[in-house]
């Protein structure tokens, strides 16, 4: 109980220090941004029923608030000011390794010293376990700061799931058990190496090769590439969790194994273990957030899981990647909306030659745009958290209960990872856009936040990836068994309360069901998988459009705000529907693409 202890005494520091002389909050855009989401911690993430259930008992209201104001206080002290200075001085590649900017190191250690790592993870392992939606909350604060840094956490985290979760040889579970407390410290970093140059997203085509050695690990050769803090110097040792083929297995991805394989093979040496970066890539964003091409020879490492399964072992650890990047983009979505909005407020510009000049917000099209942006930016984040719901309630339920409210989350994974990723690219360029030519400087984060975001769509699986494994996998694949329960869902809460999306609901359903119908009967095929999952977002946009509308305070400005942009969203839903449905069903054009 280490970490909870540390959150609980940092936090009284917080709550002396965070409150000027008048008593009044400072009110910076990650204090607004807890403000937001609190209220979504509550109606959408069902946080006080949670903190209900047995495995949640030692955790309350208090602890719940010293950490999320702990995350703000990192964000704005440390985690902002490192985002500006860190993304202009970006990494450097020496005969030494990775170097990470100035700074980082420190503010790593920072983290590891709150109990960051080990938000989720189980008190006997010295955890915090808490539920899921509170570590996405932090993840968010944390991420609307810095995004870049952001990403070594959220390797580290994915990982320890992996190898917690995995069946292990005794091997590779004497190597292990001395490797996850240290993780879970900070000690040690992790990363996940799956691209090859021949082989991305096709993870079949994979030629990094394993070879079992007679003491139980295994010796590793091959290549690697797009391996995000693939090496840096915040921690010496390093775990690379590598998937790489195994000797008599099948061809494509039946024949591959997890393995991980130390930096270092003595960590109070310099002792290397075959592995070399070879390049740092030059990137449109995420510029402090080193991107590694990494060259194996005869690495020595431990498998984890069984050989020929490495893809199984990966399960846990991609699942745990997809809601972070669907994080990412509610934290970019969020904090661009909170920058642009007061950016608004404070511009003037325009009106009567005769008058001193009205604050931008006053004009129409400016307007539009912060509606969009905040009703946008709240429904990704509504996403996220209503798939951390899940996941909390498929850990803390048994048998058939937990098998069905795990089966909705990994339904809405894909989609919150899409979805949450082009919300923060597209709500950023609004940004952008409301605050002009200011925007497109580096006056102002963002630009960069633009720029760090982008990459989301792509990695961890493309939004036509995601797709393919929305329609195919999870809904197609059991007949539309588990997609029935999502709705029923959905139908208890429309059931109750007024807003503008409980009667657009119904046609909105049919819509939906109409178009699934095509897809079922073979009407339809993959060229409409992508529009198919934007018509399934916007029919969770409804769901969580109605919660929010319904159970806002009109008397509090940030969520009468939200209903705003709501009732503005619900105006647009029906029209952007119909123009999914028939994009899903349309054939695409014969088109010769060659040059």
């Amino acid at each position: 109980m280490q970490g909870l202890l540390r959150c609980r005494l940092y936090g009284k520091i917080i709550l002396q220090s965070s409150l000027p002389a008048n008593g009044q909050k400072q009110m910076n855009p990650f204090v607004l941004q807890k403000e937001n989401l609190d209220f979504q911690l509550k109606e959408i993430a069902g946080l006080p029923l949670l903190l209900e259930r047995q495995r949640f008992a030692h955790l309350d209201d208090q602890t719940i608030e010293l950490i999320l104001l702990q995350a703000v206080r990192l964000a704005g002290e440390k985690l902002g000011p490192l985002a500006v200075s860190a993304d202009a001085q970006g990494c450097s590649l020496d005969e030494q390794g990775v170097h990470l900017p100035s700074g980082t190191t420190e503010i790593w250690s920072d983290w590891c010293a709150l109990g960051f790592p080990m938000l989720a993870v189980a008190t006997e392992e010295d955890g915090m376990d808490l539920p899921l939606s509170v570590q996405c909350a932090v993840q968010e604060i944390c991420d609307a700061a810095n995004m870049a840094f952001g990403m070594l956490a959220i390797n580290q985290r994915c990982a320890m799931d992996a190898l917690r979760s995995a069946t292990l040889t005794d091997a590779s579970r004497t190597q292990l058990d001395q490797w996850l407390p240290r993780l879970g410290s900070g000690e040690i970093t992790s990363t996940i190496a799956i691209s090859e140059p021949q082989a991305g997203s096709d993870v079949g085509r994979i030629l990094t090769a394993a070879i079992p050695r007679d003491d139980g690990s295994w010796r590793l050769n091959g290549s690697k590439i797009w391996i995000s803090y693939g090496d840096h110097d915040a921690t010496a040792q390093i775990i690379h969790l590598i998937l790489a083929r195994v000797p008599g297995g099948e061809s494509g991805t039946r024949g591959l194994g997890l393995f991980a394989v130390p930096k270092l093979l003595a960590e109070d040496s310099a002792q290397t273990n075959g592995i070399t970066v070879l390049r740092l890539e030059e990137k449109m964003g995420l510029h402090a957030s080193p991107t590694c091409v990494l060259d194996i020879k005869d690495a020595k490492g431990w498998l984890v899981g069984e050989p020929g399964k490495g893809l199984q072992a990966l399960f846990v650890m991609m699942n745990g990647m997809r809601l972070a990047v669907s994080v990412q983009g509610a934290a970019i979505a969020n904090a661009a909306s909170l920058h642009a909005l007061a950016y608004a407020n404070e511009r003037p510009q325009g009106g009567s030659h005769k008058q001193a000049p009205v604050m931008i917000n006053e004009h129409a099209d400016v307007r539009r745009m912060l509606l969009e942006m905040i009703a946008e930016s709240e429904l990704a984040r509504a996403l996220s958290l209503r798939t951390a719901r899940y996941l909390d309630l498929a850990s803390t339920s048994s048998g058939h209960e937990a098998a069905q409210h795990l089966a909705v989350a990994e339904l809405l994974l894909p989609l919150a990872k899409t979805l949450g990723a082009e919300t923060g690219f597209r709500v950023a360029s609004l940004g952008i856009q409301v605050m002009g030519g200011y925007g497109y400087t580096r006056d102002y984060p963002l630009e960069r936040m633009a720029r760090d975001i982008r990459v989301s769509a792509i990695y961890e699986g493309t939004s036509g990836i995601q797709a393919l494994d929305f329609l195919r996998r999870k809904i197609l694949k059991d007949d539309a068994a588990t997609l029935d329960l999502l709705i029923s869902s959905m139908e208890v809460d429309l059931g109750s309360g007024k807003s503008p999306f409980a009667s657009l609901f119904t046609e909105l359903r049919q819509i939906h069901a109409s178009t699934l119908g095509k897809f079922s009967e073979g009407q339809a095929d993959n060229e409409g998988a992508y529009a198919f999952m934007q018509l399934s977002g916007l029919l969770v946009h409804c769901w969580n459009g109605h919660v929010l509308f319904s159970r806002a305070d009109r008397n509090k400005a940030a969520e009468a705000r939200i209903v705003a942009a709501l009732q503005y969203f619900a105006g647009t839903l029906l029209q952007k529907a119909r123009l999914w449905q028939q994009a899903s069903l349309d054939r695409l054009p014969d088109c010769n693409f060659s040059i």
